[in-house]
């Protein structure tokens, strides 16, 4: 399968309490940026969520989705959540269909199997993927922003999209 193509056929469980699909979200976008992560409540993955807490606003302006995606429980992820106080939902892929399908799940990590690596994927609204791996601090974060901001050339308006 097509790596673009699990993005639109694997609905996933949100914090907001529904499933949906990164085509879902992607649909009405500019791009969809994915924070994937091993474990919540980690240091590095509560510096990246928090980072791109903190961006968020950046993110908007630009009609560009911004989620979280981890192997994680969805009742784990909601506890997440509200601890960071996100603009955004987190997504549970506990099945890793998505994460298998994108190439980001890692073969083990502290004993546990196939969890998600710490990447931020971006999907522009051409359904190109780029990838980037953070070990944590703001460096890693503001490099992957300026090549993210260079990305993002918004819809002209007429389109309809906005």
């Amino acid at each position: 399968m097509r790596v673009i193509q699990a993005l639109y056929k694997y609905a996933l469980p949100s914090t907001d309490g529904v499933r949906v699909s990164c085509g879902e979200l992607l649909r009405d976008a500019n791009g969809l940026v994915l924070v994937s992560f091993p474990f919540a409540f980690t240091e590095t993955s509560e510096q990246a969520l928090a980072w791109f807490r903190d961006q968020y606003s950046q993110f908007a302006e630009k009609n560009c989705s911004v989620v979280g995606l981890s192997v994680e429980n969805v009742f784990t992820l909601k506890a997440l959540r509200e601890k960071l106080h996100l603009p955004y939902h987190l997504h549970s892929d506990a099945n890793r269909e998505v994460s298998r399908s994108l190439g980001i799940l890692l073969p083990e990590v502290a004993g546990v199997r196939d969890v998600t690596d710490s990447s931020v994927l971006f999907v522009d609204r051409l359904r190109h993927i780029r990838r980037w791996t953070y070990g944590g601090g703001a460096s890693d974060f503001e490099r992957i922003q300026r090549e993210l901001v260079k990305s993002l050339v918004p819809f002209p308006s007429h389109l309809g999209y906005y």
